[in-house]
């Protein structure tokens, strides 16, 4: 079996049984697990009887099954508590794949795997229970399942270890594992530069990007391509403006497309949070072109959201207070160390364009704290990293040829670094 590496090990979580992955997502099922709980004798209790347990979906070449769910989109195993009727009576390892790997995602490394988080579990996103690396043995073992597991939870197949080639540089340019983990600790640095605030650190980002862009690397590998990346990050870091003024706002095209972009990772529709769409397409429609306007009242497109105009959320919100910009950064630790932003856990989509998807959620988690004030910090922080992540690399509108043409846009039109620096101020 491929080994994990890398842990994330500022990272902590437990389940809390708050519920809300039993209420908010379908649960998918193999053939396997669907006859091990029919097994189970359910259809002997009273309150099931005549009740499915599961649900056929997908096309019908490829059919597939749920576990079914009640009036509320509730998980049809879940009992008023908010537990689950399978744990309770048969124990851990007798429940869904898919709902023992919750929120860990495993990532395929070449030769191991590594280990992201999904931050829509409000567990995550407060970085609440015990360090990770005290999961170690649970890991393994779920990857190790991974790995027999024919069909993901999520909208891809898995690419095991050793089964897949690294993603590419920006859809052009491969390189091999090693000399992609040397791009990736480059950004990482950059990322602990704490002498500079978390907008500046994603500018030099991008800044590195552009560089990494416009150079050849088929002979430039190894020990050289080392020496390479030494020299451009420091001329990235002498070159990025030190003053977010010193950016200029972002153009109506840059907010149109960013507004686009956060009604994608903002929708939510299915779900005890499902939002507009539950009145009909229509009405859907009308909220996304609201989205698109940037005037008014922000539409729910899911249940939750600020109930604020978008002027409000445009205010400046100065710097964040220490326990909510460890969060963030914390956020961005793992996606970052886990390569979750590229590949098969994002689409495939290359690493420099996966990069600049993720750079994008820092101006929307921004934007979002405004509206989540009345909460308080850190929890106004770490609300909006839940919203925001819950769709990143899960929503298929984000892996579409016209959601990439607009990071396209925002990427050669440099309006990226303008709302990364309009909204982190």
């Amino acid at each position: 079996m491929a080994p994990i590496r890398q842990l994330p090990v500022l990272q902590n979580w437990d389940c809390h049984q708050c519920g809300s992955c039993c209420t908010d997502y379908w649960v998918p099922i193999s053939e396997e697990e669907r006859q091990r709980i029919l097994a189970q004798g359910w259809e002997q209790e009273p309150e099931y009887r005549g009740v499915p347990l599961f649900v056929k979906y997908g096309p019908p070449w490829r059919r597939r099954y749920r576990l079914a769910q009640t009036k509320g989109d509730r998980c049809v195993f879940l009992d008023e508590r908010g537990l689950c009727k399978i744990h309770a009576k048969f124990g851990l390892h007798a429940k869904p794949f898919a709902c023992r790997l919750y929120p860990y995602i495993l990532v395929p490394h070449g030769d191991h795997w590594r280990v992201s988080m999904r931050f829509a579990c409000p567990s995550a996103a407060a970085n609440k229970g015990r360090c990770l690396s005290e999961a170690a043995e649970e890991l393994h073992d779920l990857a190790r399942e991974m790995e027999q597991w024919d069909q993901r939870p999520g909208y891809q197949r898995p690419r095991g270890p050793g089964l897949g080639d690294p993603p590419s540089l920006d859809g052009r340019q491969r390189v091999g594992w090693d000399d992609l983990h040397l791009f990736q600790d480059a950004v990482i640095r950059l990322f602990k530069a704490g002498q500079d605030d978390l907008a500046r650190r994603w500018l030099k980002c991008l800044a590195l990007a552009r560089l990494c862009r416009q150079a050849r690397f088929d002979k430039l590998t190894g020990g050289r391509l080392r020496e390479f990346l030494d020299l451009v990050l420091a001329a990235v870091d002498a070159e990025t403006p030190r003053r977010l003024d010193d950016y200029a706002p972002p153009g109506w095209m840059g907010r149109v497309l960013f507004r686009q972009a956060l009604a994608i990772h903002i929708r939510k529709d299915q779900g005890v949070r499902r939002g507009v769409s539950k009145q009909g397409r229509l009405a859907l429609m009308s909220a996304m072109w609201q989205m698109l306007r940037g005037t008014g009242k922000l539409p729910q497109l899911q249940v939750g959201l600020p109930d604020c105009s978008f002027e409000e959320l445009e205010k400046p919100l100065g710097p964040l207070p220490p326990e909510a910009a460890q969060a963030l950064e914390r956020y961005y630790a793992v996606k970052l160390s886990s390569l979750q932003f590229c590949g098969p856990t994002y689409f495939d989509y290359p690493f420099w364009d996966g990069l600049e998807a993720l750079a994008l959620t820092f101006p929307m988690i921004r934007w979002l704290i405004r509206g989540f004030a009345y909460l308080g910090e850190p929890e106004a922080t770490h609300r909006a990293i839940s919203v925001i992540d819950e769709n990143f690399g899960y929503s298929p509108l984000l892996g579409t040829g016209r959601q990439r043409l607009a990071l396209w846009i925002l990427s050669f039109r440099q309006e990226l670094d303008r709302l990364i620096a309009w909204y982190g101020r």
